[in-house]
Order: structure tokens, then sequence, then C-alpha cells
């Protein structure tokens, strides 16, 4: 039996691709196989709702946002004049894209519970840089080697929201008009009567788009803010050193209904505790993991300190590997998961001895 074939209770399963569920390929015992790591998309594969786990505050997070949905209809009405602007900070790898699916996800359970008291409109959902939400393709200038304008992002997160519209089959001559319009302003003001005329929710998701200079990246959550016309809601992601300025902003702008900030900072002795439960029930494997033992993993943190979310994802991934082929059932605790956090923790700190000079464009 090889690794792909025993069903991890960490793993995950990735939507796309040569083991996701769309692609037909499944494991010998008929499930799909799983990956360490992948960006959870639960609007895709339901399944993956499951699978998210609340550490660093992020259930919190997620109580703050849909406490500013509560009224779906605030959000349809057209003459409110403004749509949404939520804005997501933390450090990178914190599950800030993992939050914003979930957001997305309540947003999707929402409209089916309470969809016909607001006429039943329909949700388009936008990762406006794909699935693993790398936004460099979209940051860097046409040569490819420095960081792009304000303006030239905008144009192609644009034409990303365009390139949905179509196949949700909206007129072509007016997705058309959005895009050839100058004035983004006005664009995303067409934007907007189009999805009031369709009966349509936008939710577009922006994501971190490599940026180095503050001023740009405040100036760039101010130009999303007047974007948000009625019916589009917009997740801008604010990743690693730029919290403070998506709290300054979000702070500027408090006046406005219109901002929801959530905000995520770094993990604590509880997270890996709290991260130890999101394991799905055993199959597949010779032996059904055992219970994990609170106080072993507390001190675990104390001597590791992981990083972030993806890093918990990966080492206990890789631990409950290793404990598949154990002669005897044995907990995920501090002893099990050593040997797989020591050599991230080694390279960590070769690098911040030495760091990586940044990519010119981000």
């Amino acid at each position: 039996m090889t690794s792909s074939d025993w069903a991890n209770p960490y793993g995950v399963r990735k939507p796309y691709g040569p083991n996701g569920m769309s692609s037909g390929h499944v494991g010998q015992n008929g499930a799909s196989t799983l990956s360490a790591d992948h960006p959870l998309v639960p609007w895709k594969e339901p399944d993956h709702v499951h699978q998210w786990v609340d550490v660093d505050h992020s259930q919190e997070a997620l109580d703050h946002f849909s406490g500013s949905l509560s009224e779906l209809g605030e959000v349809l009405d057209s003459n409110k004049g403004y749509g949404r602007v939520v804005i997501v900070s933390g450090p990178a790898g914190m599950g800030k894209t993992t939050l914003i699916h979930r957001c997305l996800y309540e947003v999707k359970r929402r409209l089916a519970v309470d969809g016909a008291a607001v006429g039943n409109p329909l949700p388009v959902f936008v990762p406006t840089a794909g699935l693993e939400n790398d936004g460099h393709r979209i940051s860097v200038d046409p040569d490819g080697e420095s960081f792009a304008p304000t303006r030239l992002i905008n144009d192609r997160i644009r034409r990303e929201l365009a390139k949905r519209l179509r196949t949700h089959d909206f007129p072509e001559s007016r997705v058309k008009a959005i895009i050839d319009e100058k004035d983004p302003f006005q664009a995303y003001g067409e934007m907007s009567d189009l999805l009031v005329h369709r009966n349509a929710l936008l939710f577009a998701v922006i994501p971190h788009i490599r940026w180095n200079d503050a001023h740009l990246r405040a100036a760039f959550l101010r130009t999303c803010l007047s974007h948000a016309h009625p019916r589009i809601v917009l997740f801008v992601e604010v990743s690693q050193g730029a919290a403070e300025t998506a709290k300054e902003v979000a702070d500027a702008l408090s006046g406005s209904t219109a901002v929801t900030h959530l905000a995520l900072s770094e993990l604590n002795s509880e997270d890996i505790w709290r991260f130890s439960h999101s394991a799905r029930p055993g199959h597949g494997g010779p032996h059904v993991l055992v219970k994990p033992d609170r106080s072993s993993l507390m001190a675990a943190h104390d001597e590791w300190k992981p990083r972030d979310v993806r890093e918990l994802r990966k080492v206990f991934h890789s631990a409950a590997d290793a404990l598949r082929s154990a002669p005897h059932p044995w907990p995920i605790d501090a002893d099990a998961l050593r040997p797989h956090w020591e050599p991230r923790r080694t390279g960590r700190d070769a690098l911040l001895r030495d760091p990586i000079r940044p990519r010119p464009g981000g």
C-alpha cells in the first residue's frame, strides 16, 4: 500500500488535477487520493468545509463576517449606493485564503436558506488569480520584471471578473463595455447595473498581490472601496508585513458600513491542539490514530513554534503517514511530530540567517 492509497486523516482533496474529485481518479480504496496541502475550496468540494479548522481566531473572524451580512437585503439594495469590501489581513500562510473560501461557503449556505425571501439572486464567485490565489501574474507589468501600476492591476482584475460573467451568459456587449470603459469607477458602476438587471451577486477574491510598497497598498485598498458598488462584494487579501496598513485603512474608513476587516495573527499553543481535532475518521490504514494528548501538544508548540497553518497541516499529514506503519496504534503527540517539524525548523532558521532577496515585481 502506498501513501497515496491510504486515506490520510489530515489529507486534503485537490478540487482539480490528477488526484481531484472532478478528474475521476480514485485510489485503490475507491476514494479520491489526498494531498498534504491545498487551498480549501468548499464551494467546489463540500467535504472541504469539514476540514476547515478554528485556529488563530478564525471562527471569530467568520462570525464577524456573518454578522456584517446579517441582512442579505442590504447587499442587494441598489438604493444603498455601495456594496462591500472585506479586508482579510494577517501573516503569510495563516489561513486567509481558507477563511475567505469559508466566508463564501457561508454566503452560499445563506442564499440557499434565505434566497427565496430576497428573490433568489444568482451568486457569481470569482477567484481572480486562480484557486491557489497566486497574484503574481496580475501584479507585474507587461515585461514581467517590474511591479505593475495600480491601474494595470485593476484592469487585469476587471478582465477576470468579466470572464466569469461570460460563463454565466451575461450579455456579451455589456460585458465588453465593462472591459472597454477607461474610468474604473464607471466600469464598476456598469457592472453593478448589469448585476441588478440580472438579479446577481458578485463575490470577487483579490489575492495577496505581492505588495512591495505600503503607500501603493493603501491606495489600492481605497480604490477597491470606491469600486464596491451595489451587488459587488470584494474580498481583498493583505499579507505578510501589511497587517497594520490594512488596519489603518479599515479604521480610516470605519464610518462606512461597506468595510469589514477580518484580521488573523500568529498561532498560539491552543491552536495546535485545535488543529489536531481536524482529523477525519481513519479508514484504509492498518490502525486508527489514537486520540491526541492535550498536554503533549501544548508543550509541542513551545518547542516547535509552527509558523503557519500550512506548516501545521503538512507536519501532521507527514506524522500520520509515518504512524500508519507503526506496530500498534499511536497518538499524534510531540514525539510523533518532532521528526517532521525539526527539518522544517532548521530550514526556516537558515532562511532567517540568510534571507532570499525578493524577486523583481514581487
